[in-house]
Order: C-alpha cells, then sequence, then structure tokens
C-alpha cells in the first residue's frame, strides 16, 4: 500500500508498504533492510519495519541530498 503522509501509516510496515511508498522493486527494499540502512524486526521469515525507523530513513536521506 502507498501512503501519502506518515500520519497515515501504521505503526508497523513489511517490506512491501516500504517498496511501494518509496516506488523502489521488492528487492532493493529487502537490501535496505538486509543491510541494516532500514533497521526492522525479524519475525519468523518476516520482517516488520516500525514506522518511526522508516521515518527516520526518509529523513536521512533528503538530509543527505540536501
Amino acid at each position: 500500500m502507498v501512503y501519502h503522509d506518515f500520519e497515515t501509516m501504521p505503526l508497523v510496515l513489511c517490506v512491501q508498504d516500504i517498496a511501494d511508498t518509496l516506488a523502489i522493486g521488492r528487492n532493493k527494499a529487502y537490501n535496505l533492510v538486509n543491510s541494516g540502512e532500514i533497521k526492522a524486526l525479524r519475525l519468523g521469515q518476516h520482517f516488520r519495519i516500525p514506522r518511526e525507523e522508516f521515518i527516520r530513513f526518509v529523513k536521512a536521506q533528503l538530509e543527505e541530498s540536501a
């Protein structure tokens, strides 16, 4: 699902949510999680990304590009 603002996001996102929101492929989203650029919880074989961690990542990317 694509989210247009932080307030409408659930507290925990899945990898597909961040891929859709960032308009990147699922493999790239998994690479961001596996590399630790986006910190995630691993529950069994699934990753869950806390909303605050995703917001931190987006803000950090904006600061780097400025």
